[in-house]
């Protein structure tokens, strides 16, 4: 298959030929120099540290089948995304142990499922039981990390878990901490109440993601220091966000990426199991008109309901900044985080690619994604994955 598209890293146009599910040849070619809102542009296709579910369907759910995993993971091809982590939420061990099963699972069932699971983030249950720091998290369900238990859930998991959200206040975290990043699971500080000296020695015991910064902490603090503060001003900690307009305002976000910078902003869409349903109740959750999704009769977040399109558009309206650092907040920098190869428009690649427009009021829109060499069109995609 042959393709012709502007650059995403300086607007070239660009002609690139597809072969057995990768990237056969990427050679310049001549075009029209002025740039027209109805131009082909083209990127690695993304990634998504922090998925949680969709349509209904949660990875931490004592409910979940090997089939539902699947339907997940492959529908986000149609949302530009081609590697992604599911992610299981604080929960019963039994429960928790489930779902880890189920992924591992799956991607041992599905080969095009396993191609796209970069590993699986646990979100839990090393988390602060504190009200507004556990978000939507089960206190009765937290604990202090503890390498056993790692190891039964990294067993269930199939090895797969390549990602661990904790709080580093909890006792044995600094310990957990620099024996998970000796063992090649990057740890990342969230749902924390920790202050910074705190924060720093978990830094130095090598973790390094700041997990939705701004987001899973108490409403009311103190004006400073605090842990948004603390987190955005050390500079070893990448950090993750989760920009749908609802987590954080456009206020905060500018200024917390620009804390950040480009080279160590990742987004993530943190995507609840309710993302794509109809507003109403479902159970202890709910989707508010605005798509909103909380814990219901609580203000408190419970994921979101965006893609991460609509996080790129969101965060260029807030930083206007240039489009190949946009999008390596969805594709270098997760890499990064994970200690991965950056994905790249190179010969010998996968054939992981977004098509998209960048112009207008919309500013970033998808129009067909490519997985592994597999085509989806991303401007008819609906929030149903049937």
């Amino acid at each position: 298959m042959r393709l012709i598209a502007r650059h995403y890293l300086d607007g070239r146009w660009t002609e690139i030929t597809l072969a057995d599910g990768r990237i056969e040849s990427v050679t310049p070619v001549e075009g029209r120099s002025e740039i027209d809102p109805g131009d082909p542009w083209i990127t690695p296709a993304f990634w998504d540290l922090q998925l949680n579910g969709r349509w209904g369907h949660s990875f931490s759910s004592p409910d979940l089948t090997v089939e539902q995993v699947a339907e997940i993971v492959r529908a986000q091809a149609t949302l530009g995304t081609a590697r992604l982590c599911p992610t299981l939420i604080t929960a019963r061990v039994p429960d928790m142990l489930h779902g880890l099963r189920s992924i591992a699972s799956a991607c041992d069932r599905f080969p095009d499922v396993a191609a796209r699971v970069l590993g699986i983030h646990l979100e839990g249950p090393f988390l602060s039981p504190l009200a507004g720091y556990r978000g939507a998290h089960p206190a009765e369900a937290m604990r202090d990390p503890g390498w056993s238990l790692f190891q039964e859930f990294q067993a269930a998991a199939g090895g797969r878990i390549v990602l661990v959200t904790l709080a580093p206040e909890r006792d044995a975290s600094l310990e957990f901490i620099a024996r998970a990043s000796r063992e090649g699971i990057a740890v990342a500080l969230g749902h924390t109440a920790a202050d910074g000296k705190v924060i720093q020695a978990a830094a130095r015991a090598g973790a390094r993601l700041s997990t939705h910064l701004g987001n899973g902490i108490e409403s009311t603090l103190p004006r400073h220091p605090n842990p948004i503060w603390d987190q955005a001003a050390c500079d070893d900690l990448f950090a993750s966000f989760i920009a749908d307009g609802h987590h954080l305002g456009a206020s905060t976000l500018r200024v917390l990426t620009r804390a950040k910078g480009p080279g160590r902003t990742v987004l993530v869409t943190d995507a609840s199991p309710l993302a794509g349903q109809p507003p109403g109740r479902y159970g202890e959750w709910a989707v508010e008109p605005s798509g909103k999704v909380v814990v219901s009769g609580t203000p408190y977040l419970a994921g979101s309901n965006v893609t991460l399109s609509e996080s790129l558009t969101r965060l260029f309206e807030a930083t206007a900044w240039s489009l190949p650092d946009l999008l390596a907040t969805v594709t270098i920098n997760p890499a990064r985080v994970l200690g991965r190869p950056a994905p790249r428009i190179e010969p010998g690649e996968p054939a992981n690619l977004v098509l998209f427009r960048f112009a207008g009021a919309d500013r970033f829109t998808l129009s067909h994604t490519c997985v592994d060499g597999q085509w989806y069109d991303s401007e008819r995609a609906t929030t149903d994955p049937q």
